[in-house]
């Protein structure tokens, strides 16, 4: 079944997108109203968050989000296909001089992503910046799943580190002195037990929050930024770079987590459709 699974991603992969998104809608049915992936979850995210974005109809909401999720997923199988070109050409980066001055000043630089928007097109990141460009990610239980999508991100020249390990081979990375970028998620539930977390409030839910980027960005004296994503259109995405900090040993503790946290809101508000509400993200809110 596993090998069977693989070789359908293989074959979805090389499908042109416009058959992808035509799939696409089909699912988002099939997700919404028949499986009803993770409906309760989504359902109770969406209803202790709902005064946050009050201006915004809850049932429109969730099946825009539907909609998304599911695209978010066939462009993520597509670029286990693709070249620089279908980056170029779908995936406007701005600010890059910005990020280049870090680099020519011999700066790593400490990328915070939220699960907003087209996160996953991050991956394309080292065709447009002059630093090696590094990312944290939760390895799955199939093996054979995780190699396709290690592969599928690597081949477009992004370096993948184990969160298991990430601390270690970001120390490794930085012992070799040549400046990298480092993108890491930090919004989803950290484990209770993590040293790495602090409670604060985010979306109107007293959580706990990781601060794993903060904590590594201090010790390393990085420039923090943010990754805005803004989705354009279907298939086509942009991403802001918005500066939190120059010199993060210079902030006082979680002022970066928090900066970001806030970030993150501002962009919800504006479209939550587009926030990845599948993740029990308030399992351990105090209210």
């Amino acid at each position: 079944m596993k090998v069977i699974s693989l070789y359908l991603l293989k074959f979805l992969s090389i499908l042109p997108i416009k058959v992808l998104y035509f799939i696409s809608r089909i699912f988002s049915f099939l997700v919404t109203k028949v499986i009803k992936y993770r409906t309760q979850v989504v359902d109770k995210n969406l209803t202790l968050t709902r005064r946050f974005f009050k201006n915004h109809d809850l049932l429109n909401v969730k099946y825009r989000f539907y909609k998304y999720f599911v695209d978010l997923y066939m462009e993520a199988i597509k670029m286990n296909s693709v070249n620089k070109n279908f980056f170029i050409k779908n995936f406007k980066v701005n600010n890059i001089k910005d990020l280049n001055d870090f680099y020519d000043q011999g700066k790593s630089v400490m990328l915070m992503l939220s699960h907003y928007s087209g996160y996953e097109w991050c991956i394309s990141l080292p065709y447009y910046l002059k630093h090696d460009v590094a990312a944290v990610y939760s390895p799955l239980k199939n093996k054979a799943l995780n190699n396709f999508i290690v592969k599928s991100r690597e081949k477009h020249g992004i370096s993948l580190f184990s969160r298991y390990l990430a601390f270690r081979e970001i120390f490794k990375k930085e012992k070799q002195g040549k400046p990298t970028l480092y993108g890491l998620v930090a919004d989803q539930s950290p484990q209770l037990n993590s040293k790495n977390l602090f409670w604060t409030k985010f979306l109107d839910q007293k959580v706990p929050v990781f601060t794993g980027p903060e904590v590594i960005a201090k010790k390393y004296k990085m420039p923090v930024v943010y990754g805005e994503m803004k989705r354009v259109e279907r298939g086509s995405y942009i991403i802001n770079f918005k500066l939190i900090s120059l010199d993060a040993s210079k902030e006082k503790k979680h002022v970066i987590t928090k900066k970001y946290l806030r970030l993150i809101e501002e962009q919800i508000k504006k479209d939550p459709s587009l926030y990845l509400w599948t993740h029990n993200r308030f399992k351990h809110a105090k209210n």
